[in-house]
This record gives structure tokens, sequence and C-alpha cells, in this order.
């Protein structure tokens, strides 16, 4: 064990219900394990936090914090003080945070940083929002990213967005990594039957699963817009799954689909995790995912791991790739194109969507799969470390 490499990823929290990240870490970081580094997560979720259970990984938990989604938090600021000894190296997940201004005054320039779409340009949007992160850009981030390694990308096209973002990132050393999941061995019949159970009303139907927060920038409304205007022509049913929190965006969506009459087609779940989960992901015919925005799409991931298709947008990072190995059908991230490829795909023979299911499960295999021996993060890691 001495011999192993120690590094500590620190994120404001493993809650799976805010997102793909916290997915992709535990799997990213289960995988590093096999490359004799040793990982240990700090998050400022509370002590009592159960978000994530292994007897591999060491989740730390030194909350509560403070200020809203700047996670300011006394607790961990010591913690990392006293232990960062402890470790070779760190890796930090998100920006705009505390964490960050912590990292720049005690981890001297040994840490990288993974932005996790935060500086997408679509998070400069609306004049107050935009302006409040310019300065505190230019007073703190950029100084942080700057002392950084480097700034983590999962994409080539991530790269491309940072050059036309709506903040300077020039003079930040930006990498690649290979950013993914782990292909779940779960039983596929127990799964099913799980969910069958949890939804009987969807056992054995056609459906198709949006999966992810109900935010704006995910475009779940596109979804109720397309069902509605091909209606005549199909019978469409959905399942929209994400944690519900009583934002307007939601109610938004409940009252669309209300207006348009379509409770008989379009269903909506609080978020489900573990086995339901993936018991969806299995039954489901395709993963939908219309977004303006998507530095990744870790619900395209999870769905092409179980040769699912997937339908989304160019405006997913991830869309080169996708259409690359015809893995799913891609459109603008409107009503009228999105109802075009849905509308396209439904209507497909089953030889021809049984190709695209193989194709999904391959393009997983050949770009997300972040098994050990396809692991870059482990080797960016081990690179730094012995520089």
């Amino acid at each position: 064990m001495s011999n192993k490499i120690k590094v500590l990823r620190i994120i404001s929290t493993l809650n799976p219900q805010q997102g793909g990240p916290a997915k992709a870490i535990i799997d990213n970081s289960l995988a590093m394990i096999n490359q004799n580094i040793k990982v240990d997560i700090l998050t400022c979720d509370r002590a009592s936090s159960k978000f994530y259970k292994s007897k591999y990984i060491n989740i730390i938990n030194q909350g509560p914090s403070f200020f809203g989604n700047f996670c300011f938090s006394y607790n961990l600021f010591f913690w990392l003080l006293k232990n960062k000894k402890n470790y070779d190296f760190f890796i930090l997940h998100g920006i705009w945070e505390f964490k960050n201004i912590a990292a720049f005054m005690l981890l001297n320039n040994n840490y990288s940083v993974f932005v996790h779409g935060s500086l997408h340009p679509t998070q400069g949007k609306g004049f107050f929002n935009k302006a409040k992160k310019k300065l505190y850009w230019l007073i703190f981030e950029k100084r942080n990213l700057l002392k950084s390694k480097s700034l983590l990308l999962t994409s080539n096209k991530e790269k491309a967005q940072l050059d036309d973002t709506f903040v300077d990132t020039k003079g930040i050393k930006k990498v690649f990594v290979k950013y993914g999941i782990l292909k779940s061995n779960l039983n596929k019949k127990v799964l099913l039957s799980k969910f069958n159970k949890k939804f009987p009303f969807l056992k054995n139907k056609s459906f198709y699963l949006y999966l992810g927060r109900l935010h704006k920038q995910k475009g779940a409304d596109i979804i109720i817009e397309a069902v509605n205007k091909i209606k005549l022509n199909s019978n469409i049913k959905i399942l929209i799954m994400g944690p519900f929190i009583g934002s307007k965006f939601e109610n938004k969506l409940k009252l669309l689909v209300k207006k348009y009459k379509l409770e008989k087609q379009i269903f909506f779940s609080n978020a489900q995790f573990g086995d339901i989960k993936w018991g969806a992901i299995y039954a489901s015919k395709a993963m939908l995912l219309p977004s303006h925005g998507e530095n990744f799409g870790i619900s395209l991931v999870e769905a092409m791991s179980a040769g699912k298709p997937v339908l989304t947008t160019f405006k997913v990072n991830i869309n080169d790739i996708i259409i690359k190995y015809n893995a799913g059908l891609i459109s603008r991230d409107n009503v009228s194109y999105f109802s075009k490829i849905l509308l396209q795909f439904h209507t497909l023979n089953k030889k021809k969507k049984n190709q695209i299911s193989n194709n999904a499960l391959k393009c997983f295999k050949d770009n997300f799969d972040i098994s050990s021996n396809h692991n870059s993060l482990s080797s960016y890691i081990k690179k730094e470390i012995n520089k």
C-alpha cells in the first residue's frame, strides 16, 4: 500500500441528484485503483451522508457548507490543511466554489481541475450572471486555474468552446483525458423485474427515457413539444425521470403535458438510482437528451453502455463520436428538428434499430469505457508525479 500513488479528489457533493459527475467520479476512481492508485474523495456533504459506500474508496465528508453553491466550509479547509501531506496529487471537480480557493492557498500547484461544463458558453447568459462570474473570474478563478497543473477536458469540442466562451482562458494549460464510466455487470433480468415492479404500467411497453436534472438547459420541454407535434403519427411513450425540487421549469413541464393532453403518453418519475435506474435504461427503446448545451452527457454514455441508441443534439459535446459510430440520431436543439429524429427513429424497422443498438455498445466500448486498460487519467497523474 505504501508504494501506491495517493490521490485526493475534491467535489462539493456526491449526491447523485446533482447530475452526472458523481457517477463518473466513482467509476473512474474504481478504475484508477487497478492502476496502483489509491483514491480518497473529499466532499462538503454532511458527515452522516451515505450517497456512496465502498471498501475501496474512502469518502471523507466535511460538511456542512454555507453560502449556497459557493460551498464555503471551515471543516474542509482545515481538514485539507492537516492532511494534504498524505497525498501525492489532487483533482478538483467544478469551479466557482470555495474549495478552489482552498486549493490555491494550500496545495501549491499540485492539482488539476475538471470544470464539468462550468465554462460552457451557455453558463454566461444573463447580464447579472455573466457580470458576476466575470468579476469572480478576474479576482479568483483564473488565478486558481493558472496555478493548477492543468484544466482537464473531456472532449475535443470542450477545448474549442473554451476558446470562445464568456471568460478569457488564455494561458491556462489544457489537457484532454478519457472520460466515461465502467460498464455495469448487473443482471439484466433482475433489473427489468425490479423496474416492472416499480412501474407496472410500462411493463412490456415501448417507451423512451429521459434521465437527468429537470433544468431548462437539458431541454426536457422539447421532448413534450415534439411528442405533441407528432402525436397524430405515432403513439410514442416517454418516461421523464429526474429529481423534482419544485422548480418553475418542472411545473412548466407538467402543465405542458396537461395542456396537450399527453397524460397517457408522457410519465414523470422522481430520480431513481441503482437497479431501478438501470432497469429503466434496459427497458427503454432509446435515451433522449435534447440539450441546449452539454459538456459531456453521462446519461447518453450510460445508455450506450447498455446497448441503447441515443437521440440528442449538436449542442452535446460528444455528438461527433455518436455520429461517427451511427449510435443514434442527432438534431438541432429545437422542437422542429428533434420531433423529426424522434419520429424517424420510432418508425425504423427492427433490424435497423438493432444495428444502431449494436453500434451504441461499440461506441461505448471504444470511447467511454474507462476500465483500467483505458484509463488515461491514471496515465496523466503518473506523468505529472514523475516530472
